[in-house]
């Protein structure tokens, strides 16, 4: 079962977000060969995110099955690392630009975050609640 977080962001600015994903006797899990996925959405059931966010980068702006989204500049998730971006594991370091956060509307939207091994493998870790605030 995925942890309950809700996070808060204002429109135009960046987010950034650290967590640590431990072993039950709390070691940080080494994430080598792990993919990690973020997805932003206005409502739980939606077909496309607001924002997708992976360790390949950020996109934002899907608007149908059509539409690829628009690339962010800065951001996606870094897996095996701190706050800073220096080795760690277990830390996963989720960065949104400003870009992507001004593409949300004001309002409460939901997400979440899964660690995925392979195609077959994917384990919700996060998930909850987005405060977007304006400007």
């Amino acid at each position: 079962m995925a942890a309950q977080y809700d996070l808060d962001v204002n429109k135009n600015c960046n987010l950034n977000t650290w967590i640590q994903y431990l072993s039950d006797t709390d070691v940080g899990v080494d994430l080598s060969g792990y993919q990690a996925e973020l997805k932003i959405e206005r409502y739980k059931t939606a077909t496309y995110p607001l924002v997708f966010a992976s360790t390949n980068g950020v996109t934002y702006g899907y608007t149908g099955a059509n539409s690829p989204g628009t690339r962010a500049q800065y951001g996606g998730i870094q897996l095996n690392v701190n706050y800073t971006g220096a080795p760690l594991n277990g830390g996963i370091l989720i960065e949104l630009d400003k870009n992507a956060t001004n593409s949300l509307p004001v309002g409460k939207l939901f997400y979440d975050l899964k660690l995925l091994v392979g195609l077959t493998y994917s384990e919700k870790l996060l998930e909850g609640r987005l405060q977007v605030n304006p400007e």
